[in-house]
């Protein structure tokens, strides 16, 4: 056995899961970022924010720069979501362009926030001196300082790639 099935086996399963997440990109600026006229990304976006204040209160150097990172990123989330939703009704194609960039960036803002909340919560129950908050302060610092930073390109994708998806689009059809 060389293996191979077992590549091909992988990359078919590749494929499918490029297709759902592309599905569940457009989902979430078609869908869900316009329901309730805005209020539940803007429910979610206070959430998020309340978690960086907290962080940022608790004036513990094993965040390091949680907070600031975290913060850029909800920021980035909140500009391309505006953006988005200012586009889906008269340019549709160039929100839809964006869509998949727009998950990214909504799960980079929003896994940094929950892993800060679970950090804060896990200091809360046990104090500094537990091993388990340590883990989890580490690696919620580890994902704002180390994943959470590609928000802002992820905005900048969103907003000022449009027209060159969209432009390749038709070059790649052709």
């Amino acid at each position: 056995m060389t293996g191979v099935a077992q590549f091909y086996r992988d990359v078919r399963v590749a494929q499918i899961y490029e297709g759902t997440n592309g599905i569940q990109a457009i989902d979430l600026v078609t869908r869900k970022l316009p329901m309730a006229g805005g209020e539940a990304l803007a429910t979610f976006l206070t959430e998020l924010r309340r978690t960086v204040a907290a962080v940022k209160r608790s004036n513990d150097p094993a965040f390091g720069a949680t907070g600031a990172r975290l913060d850029e990123a909800i920021t980035s989330l909140k500009r391309a979501s505006a953006w988005l939703v200012a586009k889906l009704d008269d340019e549709p194609e160039a929100a839809l362009a964006g869509a998949t960039p727009y998950l990214r960036l909504f799960g980079l803002a929003g896994g940094g926030g929950m892993l800060a909340e679970e950090a804060l919560a896990a200091l809360r129950l046990g104090g500094g001196a537990n091993a388990g908050a340590a883990g989890r302060v580490a690696l919620a610092r580890f994902f704002a300082e180390a994943l959470a930073v590609q928000a802002p390109a992820l905005e900048r994708a969103i907003v000022d790639g449009a027209e060159s998806v969209n432009a390749a689009d038709a070059v790649l059809a052709a």
